[in-house]
């Protein structure tokens, strides 16, 4: 059997519970990723102080930062503090993301195969769907 995935890797039972392991979670706000080039020629995304600071952003219907994506960490940037928060709530938090969501992290995976944080995407993707599935099943 071959055990390179998990070399470097705590346990996956961590991650069983469907929440992103206590060791991975960003205790500071992200770094500002984007250059002041990057957001230039883009349309009110570029304005926003949020969308220098994460890589992606997702707003809800009424244009209010809903979610935020920066560094393999999904953050709640709802509230007044931004907190990080796991893939399965990122799913959840607003069902019509959900296919970006799922392609942000897919993105973000490809784009950085040997980082450990794509390792635990990849679980915390995987329980969530299999979670949603079974949801639909039991329906």
């Amino acid at each position: 059997m071959d055990n390179d995935m998990t070399i470097g890797h705590g346990p996956v039972t961590s991650l069983l519970d469907e929440r992103p392991p206590e060791g991975h979670l960003i205790n500071d706000l992200p770094r500002q990723h984007r250059s002041a080039d990057s957001s230039q020629g883009s349309s009110s995304q570029g304005s926003s102080p949020l969308h220098q600071q994460y890589e992606v952003v997702y707003e809800d219907v009424t244009g209010n930062p809903l979610l935020a994506f920066s560094d393999g960490q999904w953050w709640d940037v709802a509230g007044t503090s931004p907190r990080p928060v796991s893939v399965r709530f990122a799913l959840r938090r607003d069902p019509s993301w959900a296919g970006a969501v799922v392609q942000t992290v897919c993105l973000w995976m490809r784009s950085n195969p040997q980082h450990e944080r794509s390792f635990d995407l990849a679980t915390e993707l995987a329980l969530a769907v299999g979670e949603l599935a079974r949801q639909l099943e039991d329906d």
